[in-house]
């Protein structure tokens, strides 16, 4: 008693709902915002006060032969009691017994199951994860009706405590990548998670690390395929964004649009993906190594071109290039800040327009204008965004050193990406296989994508069940 006065005087918000059945008094505590109030009315509050039978009223007899709600249990710890309100759940408690029930009553609001936004394809489901932790789950159990899949479910933050599902394949997934991931997600000692951003930044190998370890994934197809080839998918509540590890540079570069078309399609596309990832890195920095450099190895007619074109630039080749590079990663975020009507046409608009005007100005090269047009299309082909970040940073640095050193500090620039790449880790599994350590038939298998000729499951992985079909 002593409890409700507690909560009820407070600013907690808690509702104390008082019934009086037989000279018995029944409390029932509720936060409002949190329950689902018909559920509460209908399935607990009606029956206890219909309950006509001459036996005493009891916490044991509400469980058993009263109410309706299928998620309910007791407990006589007072202290948790608060916990359990915050969670969306109501009490009942009877003024002569030591315990009291929890009964499950959480409504949330949430938006219905749409199609997804960031993993956008022609082909495929079009059914993506909310912000509801169990709406994702019931859409991975949808599709995977193998009972030897796994749900662990982890709170994190002190004071958010959100849920965190580790959803795996317990006959496929090797056991040592998830107990490590789930160790890690365990470790995390912070105020809240809002996002699952959040939880892709605390299990890093370490902060710094340039390059993502975790995909990120939105439909559930996708999701599904990552656990049935034996890796770990970790969903959050309140993000519609789940994690998939762990996961390796190549594989950011694959789309689930690659495995449901034709064989021959599914190859130009990854072989197309792979080279717009290149030039979007290296085309500006190309520009600066040929321009301020070494002319001399283009044809006579195309340095007199050149020439023609930069006679009235006045700044040099790499200051040119990080300028116009700057403006285009400005319209970038711009197009992305702005409301969906008029982002993509202020885009497209404003590119052309400062385009036109600065070749028209004489301020840069129209072939400049085309290098950075191409780099920057180039850099939407990856199906996860995570992978480009980097490569925009990249790209900057790269510029600097080629305008230092030329064409050596070029090709020392990439060597030092590579080395980056095939240094690092993802939970244990080399980030550049299967290249390094080279594996050909893994390397075959993405390539062609068909489900058909994938008999085994990617060696690099360490699976339990190595066997496809």
């Amino acid at each position: 008693m002593n409890k409700i006065k507690e909560l009820s005087d407070e600013n907690f918000g808690v509702f104390v709902r008082k019934l009086s059945i037989k000279n018995t008094e029944v409390f029932i505590l509720y936060i409002p915002e949190l329950t689902d109030r018909g559920l509460l009315s209908d399935h607990i509050i009606k029956p206890i006060l219909q309950y006509g039978k001459e036996q005493t009223l009891t916490i044991d007899k509400i469980l058993d032969s009263v109410i309706y709600v299928d998620d309910i249990s007791s407990d006589d710890d007072e202290n948790k009691m608060i916990d359990y309100l915050l969670e969306g759940k109501s009490i009942v408690i009877l003024s002569k017994e030591n315990k009291y029930i929890v009964a499950n009553t959480t409504k949330v609001e949430q938006r219905k199951v749409q199609s997804p936004e960031v993993e956008t394809t022609l082909r495929g489901p079009k059914d993506a994860f909310t912000e509801n932790l169990d709406t994702n789950l019931s859409l991975i159990r949808y599709r995977i009706k193998d009972p030897s899949l796994r749900i662990d479910k982890i709170v994190v933050g002190k004071r958010t405590k959100t849920n965190t599902a580790v959803v795996y394949i317990k006959d496929i997934a090797n056991p040592k990548y998830v107990e490590e991931v789930k160790k890690r997600i365990q470790n995390i000692s912070v105020d809240g998670i809002l996002e699952s951003g959040y939880i892709q930044k605390f299990i890093l190998n370490n902060s710094f690390d340039f390059f993502p370890q975790t995909g990120i994934i939105e439909r559930s197809d996708t999701a599904c395929a990552n656990l049935l080839e034996g890796k770990i998918c970790i969903v959050v509540e309140g993000s519609n964004l789940g994690l998939v590890v762990p996961k390796t540079f190549i594989e950011f570069l694959d789309v689930a649009e690659n495995h449901y078309d034709n064989l021959y399609l599914s190859m130009f596309a990854k072989i197309l993906t792979v080279l717009a990832l290149s030039i979007s890195l290296v085309v500006s920095s190309l520009y600066i190594a040929v321009v301020g450099f070494h002319t001399d190895i283009l044809p006579p007619q195309y340095i007199l071109s050149l020439a023609i074109a930069r006679r009235t630039v006045p700044f040099n080749a790499i200051i040119e290039a990080l300028v116009m590079e700057f403006i285009s990663e400005i319209l970038r975020e711009a197009s992305i800040r702005l409301p969906k009507q008029v982002g993509p046409a202020i885009g497209i608009v404003g590119a052309i327009v400062i385009g036109q005007a600065a070749v028209a100005a004489g301020l840069v090269s129209p072939l400049l204008v085309i290098i950075v047009s191409l780099s920057m299309m180039c850099s939407f082909i990856a199906a996860d965004y995570t992978i480009i970040s980097p490569i925009r940073i990249l790209k900057f640095l790269l510029i600097f050193i080629t305008g230092i050193f030329g064409l050596f500090g070029f090709v020392m620039g990439i060597t030092v990406i590579v080395i980056n790449l095939c240094a690092q880790t993802s939970f244990g599994i080399p980030y550049f296989a299967p290249v390094a350590p080279f594996h050909l038939k893994d390397i075959i298998n993405y390539i062609l994508s068909d489900i058909t000729l994938e008999k085994m499951r990617p060696k690099f992985l360490h699976t339990k069940d190595k066997t496809r079909q």
